[in-house]
């Protein structure tokens, strides 16, 4: 027999033979076929159009009838694809959903599903914040619709929500670990995004940010599989930054101590000049912390199934060591994912997923001077990695200058470990109670276990001579209940589907954390707090959210060509104020199917396939965090008589009005195939409008409190997404291509009344003036100072400026007076200096294929956003108190007239300016694969695929 792979059902017509000749049969309307074959073993082949070609070797005489299923062929039949609570046809969608190929994905190796999304889809930005194994990526799909509230996407994991957000677990820095990095990409069966309101409305308060719907592999019909892949690679840093060695170092030292008349100038005597000469460059600290970081995986897969019962079964190992040393992220994961019919009305099914993971990292990005790259950047070359090479005592801190820990010490003393367990599954029951009405309920747990080590030995700067230890644990309870009624009838030309339900989830997270210090020596580490003199304070935390739905969703089609679809949700959520708890967001979207009349068969030789849609709704943003609408206690410490005592005191204004955020998205686009579908491209225009913006206002001191979270404004982003897939050549030479474009605008368009607020930051070398500033009718968070406008050449330029919050003097930085007063000032001699938001980004993939042999080249870029570079802030600041760009040695002298870099100035001021702004734009070669599909065809060995494959090979 031949049956359809998805439905059961007979495949009629399909054409069944003996593999490379013409002896064969046509399936009969029973579905059945027949027909006698010269010998065993033979390879069977059956095939129609709309179906991928499938073959099934025979070995010996089967006891019962050979079932064949053969699978949809996606490109010749309408595409199933992944909805909210179900699937549908792409074809008859009335919204914008973006598809990602996993394919694609696998072509390159990655850890988490984040990462591999880059360039994959229209209007989905994402950006890799960091290198380091496993590190989370920053998504955004059509743009930043939140101030404060989250702006990542949900995941919806086989039907699971889970908001991966900033990350979880500390890597030892600011950078968190992804949650997705606890799912293995090689499970993953496919990734649909839903971007309009249309498609993400039945998420409600959890969809202003776009969906990311990930399904996991299930077993098929038919043969049992085993599939084992492995892979092995190594990573380089492809550029390091070029910096000034140790004769240029100490020449720069002597200069800035000698300009500023500093007592002991110059700070190297002519005898340790010459002592710095025999270093040559000195110590190369970029050499000493990178090291090429070498990655290895393993997975095996067990899967398929009969007409009653599918299976999966997976267990993989990853282990990706990082580029600096002491870095590395390692994973062992399990999948099973089941589904049995009991009988014709009643089926069961789970998923369940188990990891363990473990982050060893380095204080890579902590910022302030302690992180390893910023301390490999800025350290003295002149200074040797050991004091005291013989008994391994490190050179502890930078000399002179600012205070920078051995980042060398650092990566390979400080010790630093995040393990987590995840356990994340689901069960359900499916009853087709009458014909056509189907009731699915199912309940679900994602359990989450996070314990993280570090232990600051004695003999590095940061322990300042008392080794530190500190063990945190966090435990999180995530459960969800969903229940659903599904009604689908075909009545004649009319199909209605109608879905109906609710759901619970509610999340439990406790955390504690201990630490002590004062240890007599560093053998047990984090092991034995007890073994510390100084018990430092604890801290725990016990904190919980729940979430109570409504939905339901209608979907029309009249002669499968005029398309409606509605739906709404009900949210209430434990987050917001008591007037408040409760949101409602709906959406309508209408489609149609203009290839589908009459009047279109004349252009069809042309134009294939064309289907114009619209949509309108309304989701929200529940990502503001917990306990914000109310009036918390905080903890402190007093001294009365004699005695320390604890109590507790308001600290926060409570706001029972506290409301969602709700973003109102309209959405035009269109559907079309040219040349019989050889050419498909997909556009979208969207305007979606985000209002009751979450905002921390400042308020009266008078009542006790410096600011409030309150709904103050709106903001806007408007949008055009184009994608083009097209099948250039079939045959032996195969060539195929993928490219995608976006471009979005991003307006704020109301601050509650201001034209203004800024956006602080922490660095003490920019308290002269923020980066960041939120400005009406601007896009979110410009950066906002000063203009530079060179270096002062001699004293009559100097004294023509006659106030500054920088110095004034020959040779130093000189910023422009915007209203021409001849002083530079905070208020009126700041300006927006760049968008850091790209005006078009996305990607290009080319597959060409020959026989077995397949190269896959995939480019992704960004175009028109600026970058604000912290490096430049310390590197082009020659004071001589830590080193700087090897171009410094290019600086102001009187010889040497710059008008680009300063003289040399113990002075650290530095305001933020355009000089600091860079161009973002970039083309990269993402990911370059070659592969070959060996030509296998025996009873244990089914097909062998071999390949290399690079990323981020060009920028």
């Amino acid at each position: 027999r031949v049956l359809d792979s998805r439905t059961g059902a007979v495949v009629v017509g399909a054409s069944v033979k003996v593999a490379g000749s013409a002896q064969g049969a046509v399936v009969g309307a029973d579905g059945r076929f027949a027909f006698a074959v010269p010998s065993l073993p033979v390879s069977i082949e059956a095939s129609l159009l709309g179906y991928r070609t499938q073959e099934v070797d025979v070995y010996e005489a089967p006891a019962q009838p050979l079932a064949i299923y053969l699978v949809e062929d996606l490109n010749a039949l309408d595409e199933v694809v992944v909805v909210g609570y179900g699937a549908a046809r792409k074809s008859e969608i009335t919204g914008s959903i973006a598809s990602v190929k996993t394919a694609e994905l696998q072509q390159t190796p990655i850890v988490s599903i984040d990462q591999g999304l880059a360039g994959r889809a229209s209007g989905v930005q994402v950006t890799q914040t960091s290198g380091m194994p496993g590190a989370v990526a920053t998504i955004r799909v059509r743009g930043s619709s939140s101030l404060q509230g989250g702006n990542e996407p949900l995941y919806v994991i086989d039907g699971f929500p889970v908001y991966s957000g900033g990350g979880f677990g500390s890597t030892g820095g600011k950078v968190q670990l992804s949650g997705l990095s606890t799912i293995n990409p090689s499970d993953v069966e496919s990734i649909e995004i839903l971007k309009d309101a249309s498609a993400t409305a039945i998420y409600g308060a959890r969809a202003a940010n776009g969906v990311v719907l990930i399904t996991t592999k299930s077993g098929k019909k038919g043969q049992d599989n085993i599939a084992f892949e492995s892979n092995f690679g190594f990573s380089t840093v492809s550029r390091k930054i070029d910096l000034l060695d140790a004769q240029e170092y100490a020449a720069l030292v002597n200069e800035a101590y000698i300009y500023d008349g500093g007592s002991g100038a110059p700070f190297y005597s002519a005898s340790e000049m010459d002592e710095i000469a025999k270093l040559g460059r000195g110590t190369d600290w970029q050499d000493e912390i990178f090291r090429t970081g070498i990655s290895q995986s393993y997975q095996l897969t067990f899967s398929g199934g009969d007409e009653k019962s599918q299976y999966a079964l997976s267990g993989s190992y990853l282990n990706q060591q990082g580029i600096i040393i002491a870095s590395g992220f390692e994973r062992y994961s399990a999948r099973l994912n089941l589904n049995r019919q009991i009988s014709k009305t009643f089926a069961v099914g789970a998923h369940l997923s188990a990891s363990q993971t473990e982050n060893d990292a380095a204080a890579t990005d902590t910022g302030g001077g302690d992180g390893v790259i910023t301390g490999a950047l800025k350290m003295n070359p002149i200074q040797p990695i050991y004091a005291n090479p013989l008994t391994g005592v490190y050179t502890q801190v930078n000399t002179p200058g600012v205070q920078i820990p051995n980042p060398v010490a650092t990566a390979k003393e400080q010790k630093f470990r995040n393990a987590a367990s995840r356990i994340l599954g689901d069960a359900y029951v499916q009853w087709e109670i009458f014909e056509n009405l189907t009731l699915k309920s199912g309940f679900g747990a994602d359990i989450f276990y996070n314990k993280a080590n570090l232990y600051t030995p004695s003999t590095i700067y940061q322990a300042n001579g008392q080794a530190r230890a500190e063990v945190s644990v966090r435990k999180t309870l995530s459960w969800l209940n969903e229940n659903t009624l599904t009604w689908d009838k075909i009545l004649g030309d009319h199909a209605l589907n109608v879905l109906g339900g609710f759901t619970v989830q509610r999340n439990d997270a406790e955390m504690v954390m201990a630490s002590s210090s004062s240890f007599v020596n560093d053998v047990m580490e984090s092991n034995s707090l007890g073994a510390g003199s100084v018990y430092n304070k604890p801290e725990s935390g016990d904190v919980q959210w729940s979430l109570l739905s409504y939905l339901a969703r209608a979907s029309y089609t009249l002669k499968r060509k005029y398309l409606l679809s509605a739906s709404a949700r009900v949210d209430g959520s434990s987050r917001f104020g008591s007037n408040n708890k409760y949101g409602f967001f709906p959406s309508a979207s209408a489609g149609w199917k203009i290839s589908e009349e009459p009047f279109w068969e004349a252009l069809k030789a042309a134009v294939s396939t064309l289907k114009i849609r619209g949509s309108y709704g309304v989701t929200g943003n529940t990502e503001i965090g917990v306990y914000e609408s109310l009036a918390t206690l905080g903890t402190s410490s007093w001294v009365i008589g004699n005695s320390q005592v604890t109590g507790f005191y308001p600290d926060k204004m409570p706001n029972p009005d506290l409301k969602w955020e709700r973003t109102a998205q309209l959405d035009f686009g269109i559907d079309a195939g040219f040349l019989n579908n050889r050419i498909r491209l997909t556009a979208d225009y969207y305007r979606k409008k985000t209002s009751d913006l979450l905002y921390n206002v400042a308020i009266t001191s008078v009542s006790g409190y410096s600011s409030m979270l309150k709904n103050i404004g709106s903001l806007q982003n408007t949008g055009y997404e184009f994608s083009v897939e097209s099948s250039n050549l079939t045959g032996k030479l195969a060539w195929s291509t993928a490219f995608n474009i976006a471009l979005n605008e991003n307006k704020v368009l109301e601050l509650g009344g201001e034209d203004y607020k800024e956006m602080p930051i922490s660095d003490d070398h920019l308290k002269t003036g923020s980066i960041r500033r939120l400005v009406v009718g601007q896009p979110v968070g410009v950066i906002y100072g000063y203009r530079f406008d060179g270096i002062f050449q001699n004293e009559a330029e100097a004294a023509q400026q006659t106030a500054s919050p920088s110095p004034i003097g020959v040779g130093l930085r000189r910023y422009r007076s915007l209203n021409g007063d001849d002083k530079v000032d905070a208020n009126n001699d700041r300006e927006i200096l760049g968008n850091t938001n790209p005006k078009l980004f996305g990607g290009l993939t080319n597959t060409f294929a020959y026989k077995g042999a397949e190269l896959a080249v995939f480019l992704q870029y960004s175009y028109g956003n600026k970058i604000f570079n912290y490096n430049a802030i310390e590197l082009e600041m020659p004071t001589g108190g830590q080193n700087v760009y090897a171009a410094l040695r290019d600086r102001w002298t009187p010889e040497n007239p710059s008008n680009i870099y300063p003289r040399a100035s113990t002075n650290r001021a530095v305001l933020v300016s355009d000089r600091l702004v860079e161009d973002g734009s970039y083309l990269k070669l993402k990911s370059l694969s070659l592969s070959y599909n060996f030509p296998i065809c025996k009873k244990y060995i089914r097909g062998i695929r071999a390949y290399v494959t690079g990323q981020n090979l060009i920028t």
